[in-house]
């Protein structure tokens, strides 16, 4: 099978994805309101583009397509991270959010002390399912590693840090990259390294330059679809603070420098990720 096409290699491998999530999660979790909690924000309708960049990475790196189930439990633990740091991030002491996605968010629908609970066991349940992973030790211990590292204190709880602490004055320009490299794409970055070694390829700086720069563009793009429904009027958003046109300019320029940094690439499928460069451009 070759498939070449990031929205096709998408929508072919999620609804295996998704079932393995939810399948996974009923049968480990017996206790029935954490299981509950837990079910409702990670069945939320999410693109689960981390877990795929993960998954496209490796296909692109030379694992076989049949194979990929094989890779689920990392990629899994990929998203079970960015669904607790959801779950966290909607909290009152957090940015206090009572919609996500359209629906109540966890600690509405369930209360701010099981929302605590469900992002913790989300949080390590991810490295249960790492050390359970069929992969090797060495590949094992590489995904801890970049995931822990990027997902931590030193990665994305850093800069959600920084965006509690200093949401009450305004950013500068350095400052606010800075926090959403931590906060955003750290963990997209972190989806993208994993995936190449856990495919044993070799993580080049070419491949990190790319994933540093989606991670930075996806927050861009995000920031621009909000822009003009006014509710991040005064939050630290790149529109709020360069303007918009400048932030569409900054897009364009993070999309180009990835796409020149996988083009570089060395023994390695460029089409999925090439194609994923798509996204920025809708």
């Amino acid at each position: 099978m070759d498939i070449k096409s990031f929205t096709e290699f998408h929508e072919k491998l999620l609804p295996e994805f998704n079932e393995f999530l939810t399948e996974k999660i009923t049968k480990e979790i017996k206790q029935p309101i954490l299981r509950d909690s837990i079910l409702y924000s990670l069945d939320s309708g999410g693109k689960r583009v981390r877990p795929m960049l993960m998954l496209a990475t490796a296909y692109s790196s030379g694992v076989k397509y049949d194979d990929l189930p094989k890779y689920f439990d990392i990629a899994g633990a990929i998203e079970l991270i960015h669904t607790y740091s959801l779950i966290h991030d909607d909290l009152p002491e957090m940015d206090n959010d009572d919609y996500r996605r359209g629906e109540l968010t966890n600690h509405k629908k369930f209360g701010t002390g099981p929302a605590v609970l469900a992002g913790d066991g989300l949080l390590t349940q991810a490295f249960y399912w790492i050390a359970k992973s069929e992969l090797d030790t060495s590949k094992r211990m590489a995904a801890v590693r970049i995931l822990a590292h990027n997902a931590g204190p030193m990665g994305m709880v850093a800069g959600q840090m920084t965006d509690i602490t200093k949401e009450d004055r305004k950013l500068t320009e350095e400052e606010l990259t800075q926090l959403h490299k931590q906060k955003t794409a750290d963990l997209i970055s972190a989806a993208i390294t994993i995936g190449a070694s856990s495919a044993d390829h070799r993580i080049s700086k070419e491949l990190v330059m790319y994933a540093e720069k989606v991670g930075l563009a996806f927050q861009l793009k995000d920031d621009l679809d909000d822009a003009d429904d006014g509710e991040d009027a005064h939050k630290n958003t790149f529109p709020n603070l360069i303007g918009k046109e400048a932030t569409e300019e900054k897009l364009r320029n993070l999309v180009k420098d990835a796409l020149n940094a996988v083009l570089k690439e060395n023994k390695f499928d460029k089409n999925l990720l090439v194609s994923f460069l798509d996204y920025f451009r809708k």
